[in-house]
This record gives C-alpha cells, sequence and structure tokens, in this order.
C-alpha cells in the first residue's frame, strides 16, 4: 500500500498550545506517530504508537541532564522550561481551573506532567483514514521557533538526524508499502511577521534546498493565520507565491488565515460575514487569555487540507483552494 511519511513543523500552532486539552483521545487504524526517543538511547529504532494526544515529544537537548547517568528509553523526564532545555516539544495545553478560565506557563511542562493537549497532526491522519488511505507522522515543532530555526544551527541539526532516523525506522516497521512520497507539512510565520516579503520568501527557498537533500519529494504549505499583526500578510503572500513558484511545494489550505482573531474588529483584514465555522478557533472566545488555534481550529484546517492531500498524493491532481478571504490579499 502506499503509505506517505509525514513530517510536520512550525511553531505553537504547529506544536498545538490551546488552553483547553483535547475532548477526546484519537486513535488510528493503520497510521502512526513515530517517536525518536528509544533510538537516541540506542535502540535499534525508534517507536510508532498509534494514538494521537499529546503529539511530538520532548527533545531534551541534554539526555543526560533530563534523565541522569543510568537512564533508558522508559524513563521520564521532570525537566521543564521546554525552551532552553529542548529542540522541539510536544502540544502542551495550559487551562489551570476552567471555570475561572485561568492558565499556568508551557514552561511548567515535561514528560512527567504533560498533558493531552490537542494538535494539528492527529486529525490529519484521522481523516486520511476515512477516506481509506494510511500514513506515517512524526511532529517537529517547538513554539517561538522563526524559520532560521529549522535551517542552521543545533536544532536544525537534530531536526535532520530525527528526519532521517524517521525514514529509515519506517522502512523497518512498514517494509511492505511504499513510502516513495516524503512530505514536509509546514504551519509557521508568526515569529517572522516583521522580517518582510522577500526575507520570507527567500528563506522558504533556502528551507526547501535543505529539505531536498535530507530526502523530502514534497512541501506542504498551512498558510499561516493572523497573529495581531497586519504585516502578516506579507508571510502569507510570500507563502503563496513560494509554493506557485517552486516545483514540489503546494499550498494544501488557506483556512487557518480566517480564523478571527479575539478583540480584533478589523474592517481591513476579514469580511464582516465570515461563515460560523471560522469564529471561536481559539480559546481566547471561551475566555482564556490564549489566541493559539485550537481543537476546533485544528479539525477546521484538517477538513480543508486533507481532500488536497489526496488530490495531490492519491490522484496526481492539482489542490482545489479555497476562495481568498483576507482582504490585504485581494487584488
Amino acid at each position: 500500500m502506499k503509505r506517505p511519511l509525514f513530517v510536520f513543523a512550525g511553531q505553537s500552532n504547529m506544536m498545538g498550545a490551546a488552553s483547553l486539552p483535547a475532548s477526546e483521545q484519537i486513535f488510528l487504524d493503520n497510521s502512526f506517530e513515530y517517536m525518536h526517543k528509544a533510538k537516541r538511547f540506542n535502540g535499534k529504532t525508534g517507536t510508532f504508537r498509534n494514538y494521537g494526544f499529546p503529539c511530538g515529544e520532548f527533545s531534551y537537548k541534554n539526555l543526560e541532564e533530563a534523565y541522569g547517568p543510568d537512564a533508558d528509553e522508559n524513563s521520564i523526564s521532570s525537566l521543564d522550561n521546554y525552551q532552553n532545555t529542548t529542540y522541539f516539544c510536544p502540544s502542551m495545553c495550559i487551562a489551570e481551573d476552567i471555570e475561572k478560565k485561568t492558565h499556568c506557563t508551557y514552561e511548567v511542562f515535561s514528560e512527567a506532567n504533560n498533558r493531552m493537549a490537542a494538535s494539528l497532526p492527529p486529525f490529519i491522519a484521522k481523516e486520511l483514514e476515512k477516506s481509506g488511505y494510511a500514513c506515517a507522522y512524526v511532529n517537529i515543532s517547538k513554539g517561538s521557533a522563526p524559520i532560521d530555526y529549522y535551517v542552521k544551527g543545533e536544532a536544525a541539526d537534530y531536526f535532520d538526524k530525527k528526519v532521517t532516523d524517521f525514514f529509515e525506522d519506517s522502512k523497518v516497521q512498514f517494509p511492505n508499502d511504499d513510502m516513495s512520497e516524503k512530505v514536509f507539512v509546514w504551519l509557521q510565520g508568526e515569529s517572522d511577521a516583521l522580517n518582510g516579503y522577500e526575507y520570507y520568501k527567500n528563506a522558504l527557498v533556502t528551507l526547501w534546498n535543505k529539505l531536498k537533500s535530507v530526502g523530502f519529494t514534497k512541501f506542504f504549505m498551512v498558510r499561516v493565520g493572523f497573529w495581531g499583526n497586519e504585516k502578516i500578510a506579507d508571510v502569507m503572500r510570500a507563502q503563496e507565491d513560494f509554493c506557485t513558484e517552486n516545483d514540489g511545494a503546494f499550498m494544501i489550505t488557506r483556512v487557518c488565515s480566517f480564523f478571527e482573531w479575539f478583540g480584533y474588529d478589523s474592517d481591513t483584514w476579514l469580511p464582516k460575514d465570515m461563515p460560523e465555522e471560522f469564529t471561536a478557533c481559539r480559546d481566547s472566545f471561551h475566555g482564556f487569555n490564549n489566541q493559539h488555534i485550537n481543537e476546533k481550529g485544528f479539525k477546521v484546517i484538517a477538513k480543508y487540507a486533507v481532500p488536497n492531500i489526496i488530490r495531490i498524493l492519491f490522484d496526481g491532481k492539482a489542490p482545489a483552494l479555497e476562495e481568498e478571504k483576507v482582504l490585504p490579499l485581494i487584488k
């Protein structure tokens, strides 16, 4: 069978950073998330699991600091402060008292106390299964990561290592499957909103060239959402033009850009009559001081992205994208 390998990457909205936990666990029938931890402890391969949340893992920079000198793959770390201690990390949710709408910070979480936080990749895997397809995937994301984080430095080197191990270990796990499609799925740009169109488009080209050298065959773009500043329209334009101008790069959905931002009532960004499905896609609409995409938003993105994933990978067709709604992008 054809089993594409998906590497989901980006910053907090791809990582998963809502206030509320997922309403229910996702269980997959024949699709699996890859976990790298066992391989880092000198196992023959990483592991594959068939449930969704939390999605991703704490990829600690220093294994001895995180686990101690005599640890193994079954050890659980209580090392927190993820921004300083990890290369990449899993989905996290920060609601503390749901009735009072209070929350903690992401920095308090570790392997030992993380919760069932929602994230986009399991919803995409589940939607693919509903249409009769299977995949394997890994989420390699981190909050506040700029695009350059994936291009150079220790984190970028670790990204390459984890991806390479994922590709190699999938051959062992699924020896009879066609895994020729190795797909990078990108949701990022919030941290680069002020860097301008030319910077971001050139950075995407640099990133894509690096990804191809690691073995990727496709670059799928989930267009970035609004993040408190209309200058992010430059990132959206760069993402659109990058996908148009580069072989193997495809926009798979724009709907993340259509999600309303709580408290921002501007007639220069989105039309006033937005469909209901694009509202309340952030937990800020449920009383929390948190504008990250929530479970509803991830489901909406998956709803629109998966038909285009199928069109591109299984039907050999171009994506059928949504009509533009972001007013600065309408020419």
